[in-house]
């Protein structure tokens, strides 16, 4: 595993409470909800300013700069911010794919979007990709950046508890990319068999790479 370190000072991380929440957690649910909990109370300022840092360390990576397909998700409930950087992508000519959530299934669906307007309400409120999008095979990706409420530093990730992520990571060999927050980054989630390990970690201060 390699440390990629680069500076960043916000003081909002310096929550005694939340460390000591995350200390006394001891397994994926208090975990999440701990970590949820703190990153509601952020400002929206401070989630903006972050995810730019997180997502320019993103475009530093070799790798992500060779690639072609991409599937992102839409923030949502102060999750790292990502249009400013789906926009970038589109800028850059790459293919920008946004997954649609088939509830009843627990399956996400990759569907190509070619601006933010293209855009609609879905499952959970959530922005996605409109009916008429084009959908890709997931084992065409290059990329998929992925959510997460906590993340470990041996590579793994605690989702919401839907396994919406678990699944969908099945069916692909695309560079996983987790972003979140430093505050997010733990040292161990307590994964299961199941779990994906990601390929890199970002946060506003460091990469993580696993590969």
């Amino acid at each position: 595993m390699k440390y990629f370190y680069f500076r960043k000072d916000v003081n909002i991380i310096s929550s005694l409470d939340l460390i000591n929440s995350i200390k006394s957690s001891n397994t994926k649910n208090s975990l999440r909800k701990s970590v949820l909990s703190f990153r509601s109370s952020l400002d929206k300022n401070d989630v903006l300013s972050m995810s730019a840092d997180i997502f320019r360390q993103f475009l530093s990576i070799e790798k992500i700069q060779t690639s072609s397909k991409f599937m992102l998700y839409v923030d949502f409930r102060n999750e790292v911010a990502t249009r400013e950087i789906i926009s970038a992508l589109l800028d850059l000519d790459k293919e920008v794919y946004l997954p649609v959530t088939l509830k009843e299934e627990k399956k996400l669906i990759p569907k190509r979007i070619f601006s933010l307007d293209d855009l609609v309400p879905g499952a959970y409120g959530i922005l996605e990709p409109n009916v008429d999008a084009p959908i890709i095979v997931p084992s065409l990706l290059d990329v998929v950046v992925v959510p997460g409420s906590v993340f470990d530093k041996n590579g793994y990730r605690t989702g919401y508890g839907g396994g919406y992520y678990d699944r969908f990571l099945e069916s692909t060999d695309a560079i996983r990319v987790g972003v979140c927050f430093d505050f997010q980054l733990v040292d161990d989630v307590f994964s299961e068999n199941h779990d994906k390990r990601m390929d890199f970690i970002i946060t506003e201060k460091s990469i993580l790479s696993f590969e």
